[in-house]
């Protein structure tokens, strides 16, 4: 998490996916004329790209923001949370009631099981939870040249978890390269955009950036997943 917060500071310039990923979620909510909430909910809201964009897209009366650090977010909101999600049930935000509950590029930090069951709970009949995290294939670079098992879970896993007390209006994968001219440019941009998972169990040496090179020729896959689901109502 400490890279994350780091990284704060030049997020916004060094995330290309993460802000196309936030632009999806906003058309699967258009496409599904879903745009007018009462109460709305984001967590992991970071610097507010994605808060952004969400709330160009929707009306609302209410809106709750949540990250682990205090960033400076520029939208319109009702109180901002500073607390980690996987304490969620310790913070007063769990007794409150939502219409939608949004979040982009932040699940695969949580305790995903226990999370979903308490954001059903804080979710009105009918809620909408709206999100994207990251698949199996995601840094699949890093993972072959680092030897590292960076944990991700596939669509249908989500899914099957996602079964138990949500309905999936839609759910969708897909996959994105990003080519870097130079391999230190490459691992530069993993560092500020703070989703460095390599940072304090790794030592990039120069034969390891040679060997990246060779083998994949300075390109980094991101595999971004989304999921548009309401709350099933028994």
């Amino acid at each position: 998490m400490q890279t994350f917060i780091r990284a704060k500071d030049t997020y916004s310039a060094n995330t290309p996916v993460q802000k196309d990923m936030a632009k999806e979620l906003c058309k699967m909510l258009v496409e599904n004329d879903l745009s007018d909430f009462e109460a709305v909910f984001e967590f992991g809201c970071g610097v507010g790209d994605f808060s952004k964009i969400l709330q160009e897209c929707i009306k609302f009366k209410h809106y709750f923001l949540n990250d682990i650090y205090p960033f400076e977010n520029p939208c319109k909101f009702d109180e901002f949370g500073v607390f980690d999600m996987n304490e969620l049930k310790n913070h007063h935000f769990y007794t409150k009631k939502f219409d939608l509950i949004a979040s982009n590029a932040c699940m695969q930090w949580l305790k995903i099981d226990e999370l979903l069951e308490n954001l059903a709970s804080m979710l009105n009949q009918n809620g909408v939870l709206l999100f994207s995290t990251f698949g199996e294939k995601n840094f699949t670079q890093i993972k072959q040249s680092a030897k590292l098992s960076l944990e991700y879970l596939t669509l249908e896993q989500i899914a099957q978890k996602l079964s138990k007390k949500f309905k999936i209006i839609k759910a969708k994968e897909e996959l994105k390269e990003l080519k870097f001219d130079h391999t230190l440019e490459l691992f530069r941009h993993l560092k500020l955009s703070g989703v460095n998972a390599l940072s304090d169990k790794f030592f990039i040496s120069k034969a390891f950036l040679k060997n990246y090179e060779k083998e994949f020729q300075n390109t980094l896959t991101y595999h971004p997943m989304f999921f548009l689901l309401e709350k099933h109502n028994h």
